[in-house]
């Protein structure tokens, strides 16, 4: 294992010297900060954590494990417990201190709360406030001694939070937005955290940031907050996905930051040191390369069975039978309108926010009979473990992604849409005048020539109307990844722009508007189809 390191330290390690002039005190032994990010319930992952911990503990008696986000979320271990089973393994590697990632509030504020009172771990967050009492929902950051030199891990969460779950998750009764994420005084707010960290007597400022080093145009990124602010030595990072070996990024002053991240899902396992000479490095260790502790393999294991059975509890009703094949095996969601597509397209548009939401009929692989549905009900319809995301279009590249998803109609198409907050005609008596490129993907719809799709309306939402798709508007769409991002099913969405990503679970998307929209009940809307993709 120690052989490893060395090898691991000579490919991966960056070395940054400390950002304040003004230290004093050094570390006797070195401090080693195990860290991660983005685990979205990739539980084979804490077993090597927790070796790695019992490691660097044989070599000093300075070791913290911390995660900078998005761990109870992500796969059906979580789902089950909404996110209990992983806080129970969480404790048993025994983390020292997290951040809240925005998947920490996928299951709902108030089992948030529940997850975070049952974590051991101490939890930071320096911009998640209170708006009723103007107080920070958790400490701004963990001050921890280390002998004589004093680490503060501050915490810091995504604004995009507040917009990457249903709204009502911060909002009260009547309503009204109760809690927010300090967008506007972004910078300001954490900056005074830090000078309070500092004045406090911080030697070091660790901050657990859960913002991802990709823009998206609105929500600050790592980089920036290291750009823009001064006290800060290391910005452990996380919510982007990204693997960030080790980066230099100048503060306000101009003085170095080191920037990391593990990428998702213990691709790696971050190693932090703080020498005894005052210096960070950091290495990023290969999550395969490292031997599993037994005694938490073990108790993952467990937890994994549980997870199985738990699966069956019953996450709400229909009224109705939602198939998705006729008695001789025809998937008819790939090729007409079905209940069960626009159950499942009317959950991504409500519970991400957007315009209009769509399913490729490929992905839905099961259907739904009247009577008591169970979580693993809801994963046979989606067995694929996709995660949601949100693009934009204009109006004129919607027209030619429908006209892409009915090109081979009526023979059955993996891409074939089903739909919501859409409606449109199909006339399947005229030529596709689709063009692909050499590898199949779609590429265009020439200007000018006879289409197969007309009468394209989208949903008003004031109104409950649908009223003429515009050409140049730009519009929302919420799906999963694998269609909308990654070019899935011929690329018929390859000219979206990605707005927002991993927005949770397909199969949670599901349930939270089963039992959040719909109240646990699939009713007689969903009886038959209602006109969206009419067929002429």
């Amino acid at each position: 294992m120690r052989q490893f390191f060395l090898i691991a330290s000579v490919l991966f390690a960056f070395v940054a010297a400390g950002c304040s002039s003004q230290r004093v005190d050094l570390p006797q032994s070195p401090v080693i900060i195990l860290f991660e990010n983005d685990v979205h319930c990739a539980v084979e992952g804490y077993p090597k954590m927790a070796a790695l911990k019992e490691v660097y503990k044989g070599q000093t008696p300075y070791v913290a494990t911390v995660s900078c986000g998005d761990f109870v979320q992500g796969d059906l271990i979580g789902a089950v417990s909404q996110g209990e089973y992983i806080v129970d393994i969480m404790n048993q590697v025994g983390y020292d201190i997290v951040t809240l990632g925005n998947h920490e509030f996928d299951y709902g504020i108030q089992q948030q709360k529940i997850l975070i009172g049952k974590l051991q771990a101490a939890t930071v967050c320096a911009n998640f406030q209170n708006l009723t009492t103007g107080e920070l929902e958790y400490a701004p950051y963990e001050m921890v001694s280390y002998g004589a030199v004093k680490i503060a891990f501050l915490g810091i969460a995504t604004p995009a939070t507040a917009t990457s779950v249903s709204q009502k998750t911060f909002q009260d009764p009547q309503g009204n937005t109760i809690y927010s994420f300090l967008p506007d005084s972004f910078f300001t707010s954490i900056q005074r955290q830090i000078d309070a960290a500092r004045e406090q007597g911080a030697d070091y400022v660790v901050a657990l940031s859960h913002l991802g080093d990709v823009s998206d145009g609105v929500n600050p990124t790592s980089v920036e907050f290291a750009r823009k602010t001064k006290g800060v030595d290391v910005v452990l990072d996380g919510h982007s996905h990204s693997v960030i070996a080790g980066s230099m990024v100048q503060n306000v002053e101009g003085e170095p930051v080191l920037l990391a991240s593990t990428g998702t899902k213990f691709e790696n396992i971050g190693v932090l040191e703080l020498s005894v000479n005052g210096d960070f490095s950091v290495v990023l260790v290969p999550g395969d390369s490292v031997q599993s502790d037994a005694g938490v393999q073990k108790f993952v294991e467990q937890i994994q069975r549980s997870a199985v059975e738990a699966g069956e509890y019953i996450v709400g009703e229909s009224r109705v039978d939602l198939p998705h094949e006729d008695a001789q095996g025809n998937r008819l969601t790939r090729y007409m309108e079905m209940p069960l597509g626009n159950f499942c397209a009317d959950a991504f548009r409500v519970m991400l926010g957007t315009d209009i939401g769509v399913v490729n009929g490929g992905g839905i692989r099961n259907g739904l009979v009247a009577g008591d549905i169970t979580y693993n009900n809801l994963i046979s319809v989606f067995p694929f473990n996709n995660s949601a995301c949100v693009v934009s279009l204009t109006g004129q590249q919607l027209m030619d992604a429908l006209e892409a998803s009915v090109y081979i109609m009526p023979e059955p198409f993996g891409g074939f849409l089903q739909v919501s907050g859409l409606r449109f005609c199909v006339d399947i008596s005229v030529n596709s005048p689709v063009e692909q490129d050499a590898s199949g993907l779609f590429k265009d719809v020439p200007a000018g020539v006879q289409r197969r799709v007309s009468d394209v309306q989208v949903l008003d939402p004031a109104s409950g109307k649908y009223i003429p798709l515009a050409p140049s508007r730009e519009y929302t769409i919420g799906g999963i990844t694998f269609l909308l991002r990654d070019s899935g099913d011929g690329g018929i969405f390859r000219n979206a722009t990605l707005l927002h990503d991993n927005l949770g679970q397909d199969t949670e998307i599901l349930s939270r508007y089963l039992q959040q929209e719909l109240g646990g009940v699939i009713d007689s809307r969903y009886a038959a189809v209602e006109g969206r993709i009419i067929v002429r």
